[in-house]
């Protein structure tokens, strides 16, 4: 793998905010078409799970995206960086698409989860045990889970790995702050 030429920053979290405040017009829409294909999808290739995680909705394009914190947001890092064991509170989708390839870009790195059944609710039981799941897939290739699947970003050993992610609820278009109620 290529030698890291931003040793000095492990992880840097970018923000996509649609506000418009830190991203030109032209990535603050990037983010909305990679989240609509991706609702797209899910609900065209399987409708199945678009209905259980969704119940409620007839067309996820008619709904809004109410972000999670900073995202959308592309995470970068380099040798040493990490994020560790989490879950996306507040959100009811999380949408991750890796920008770079492992072998390819960086060395090291991936995204791990760990099963409820093995650790528990509390995403701090994590470090005491191996993951469940460890995922390194091509760039391009776009990841699904809920807010409350504990998940974390492993240590990259070299190079620069870049990710898109989004954790996200769907509104209701028109009812300002009404939430889509989607199954446990």
């Amino acid at each position: 793998c290529a030698a890291d030429e931003w040793s000095d920053v492990t992880r840097h979290r970018i923000p996509c905010h649609p506000d418009g405040a830190n991203l030109d017009e032209a990535s603050h829409k990037l983010s909305h078409i990679i989240l609509s294909r991706a609702l797209w999808a899910v609900e065209s290739l399987r409708p199945e799970l678009a209905g259980a995680l969704f119940p409620d909705a007839c067309d996820l394009g008619d709904f809004w995206f109410h972000f999670s914190g900073d995202e959308p947001t592309i995470n970068r890092y380099t040798s040493g960086g990490n994020f560790e064991p989490h879950q996306d509170g507040g959100c009811d989708l999380t949408v991750f698409v890796p920008l770079s390839t492992s072998e390819v870009d960086f060395c090291g790195g991936g995204t791990a989860f760990w099963s409820a059944s093995l650790i528990g609710p509390d995403p701090n039981c994590a470090n005491d045990f191996p993951p469940s799941l460890v995922m390194k897939p091509p760039a391009g290739t776009g990841l699904f889970w809920r807010g409350n699947i504990t998940h974390a970003g492993l240590p990259v050993a070299s190079g620069i790995r870049h990710v898109f992610v989004a954790g996200f609820t769907l509104l209701v278009p028109g009812a300002k702050g009404s939430r889509l109620r989607r199954s446990a």
